[in-house]
This record gives structure tokens, sequence and C-alpha cells, in this order.
């Protein structure tokens, strides 16, 4: 059943609704997305898409995680109790990360639709790879070190701190889906951690690793961090037709993020690391 009071929101609306939030030719956007917020797209996901290429031009680049479970084990991953020998069964038939194959739907309609856009590159992370577009994406996504910090200064998330003019863009999401401030924890002090167990490799030649990561935040953090960050006035807040939408620039987000984060961290209890 169809919404009424969703407007139908066109390539033309989204380009005017980026510019009067602040988005520029030449800049760099790392973008969340809840389509469904916007409105009707025409389009969908490619609507906002070619908007936002429109907007930051080839000089530009924009990107969005590409999160997959393809390399998790799905028994810990969904907590189901098996024997010992189904479970191994079960973790031999995992696939393992592929770059052109494990999709990004986690993310929502507009990540998946952007992984397979023409020019889209995406790092060599198995489980919080990025998808980039634009100047000097290769470079960015080339090194993801899957047996370090999976948002940690070394990778992709981390070097974008100094991307000049790169951005954060949230369109109908609140700061919990903001994956900039697992990189503000990656480099805090006293961080919440947890080990990542995946896959690398494919099927038939992959091989079972663990590697630290920042512990999921389950909204506790995140949308504390961010209304702190709003109270700074370093962020814009303006309407992608109908979606609530907030604009601010990357690496001083993250900057002030980590300080906050390991604060609030510390008074928690939670050891220096």
């Amino acid at each position: 059943m169809s919404d009424a009071s969703k407007p139908i929101v066109g390539k033309d609306d989204l380009v005017a609704d980026l510019k009067a939030l602040g988005l520029a030719a030449g800049d760099g956007v790392f973008v969340h997305s809840a389509l469904g917020q916007i409105g009707y797209v025409i389009g969908g996901p490619r609507g906002l898409i070619e908007a936002m290429i429109d907007v930051v031009g080839d000089a530009g680049l924009i990107g969005m995680p590409g999160f997959s479970r393809d390399a998790y084990d799905p028994v810990t991953m969904h907590d189901v109790k098996v024997s010992d020998a189904e479970h191994a069964r079960i973790k031999d038939q995992v696939p393992g990360f592929d770059p052109s194959r494990s999709n990004a739907s986690q993310n929502g309609s507009v990540p998946e639709a952007f992984r397979m856009w023409p020019g889209a590159v995406r790092s060599p992370h198995p489980t919080s790879s990025v998808l980039l577009w634009g100047r000097d994406a290769s470079a960015y996504a080339a090194n993801h070190d899957p047996h370090g910090w999976a948002t940690g200064p070394a990778s992709p998330w981390g070097q974008l701190m100094d991307r000049r003019r790169m951005k954060i863009l949230l369109i109908g999401v609140g700061w919990n889906r903001c994956s900039a401030l697992h990189a503000a924890e990656s480099v805090a002090k006293h961080k919440r951690t947890k080990i990542r167990h995946f896959k690398l490799g494919d099927q038939r030649d992959g091989v079972w690793t663990n590697a630290p990561d920042v512990a999921d935040d389950l909204d506790t953090l995140f949308p504390l961090v961010g209304a702190a960050w709003e109270a700074e006035g370093e962020v814009r807040a303006g309407m992608m037709g109908g979606a609530k939408s907030l604009l601010t620039d990357y690496g001083p987000l993250v900057r002030f993020a980590a300080n906050w984060i390991s604060e609030r961290n510390r008074l928690d209890g939670v050891a220096a690391s």
C-alpha cells in the first residue's frame, strides 16, 4: 500500500537539496542513507547516486559502507546451537569475501546499487569494506589490512580524515549509523574492543582468522557524541525530500569523537589500550 504523504522526488530535486545542505563540486562525501525516508525517489537508488555525482563532479569523491557477512561464521552470527561436527560442516561452506560478488545490502539499497556502479571500487577488507567512486578512489581503497583494525588509522576510514573537503552526509538516519564514529573509537585511548572471527580467502582455500576491532556501539555512545557534535555548531541540517539530513566535515568530527568517546569510556571503566 502506498503512502500518499510521501513526496515524489527526482534527481533535480535532490541536486538542489544537496547544494542547499552545502555539498559542492570537488567535495568528498561519505554517505549513509535510508532511501525510503526521502520519499518516492524517481529511479530509486540510481536517482540519488546520480544526484550526488552531479554535485561533486569528477574532482569529487563519494564513499559508502560496503559491509558484508559472507566471511562470517553463521553459527556465531545467528547464535544457534549445533554439534561440533555440524559446526565444522557449516564453516566449510562459508564462501568468504569476494569484492565483486559479496553484496552490501545490509547497509541499504543505495550502497548495494553503488557497489555495482560504473567506476566504483571496493576496499579488500572481508567484513568492513569501503565503497568509493571518484578522484583517487582506487588509492584510498587499495590498503585495508584484514589483520589490523578494520576502521583504524591505516584503513580507508582513517585515511579519509586527511582528504581535503571530506564530509559526512546522513540522509534520513541518525548518528548510530555513522560508521566514521567507529574510526573515531579506533584511535581513542580508551576504546571498547572485540575480536572479529572470519574466513580470509574463498570457500576452498580460506583460512579462519581473528583480528582486533572496536566493539559494536549498539546505539549507546554514537547518538550521544553526535548530539554533542551538533551542539558545537559544526553540523548543517536540511531536508533531502522528506528526509532530515545532516552534513558535517569528516576529519573534525572523527577527532572530536575520538576524544569524547575516549573520555566517556574512561569514566565507564574501560581500560586504556
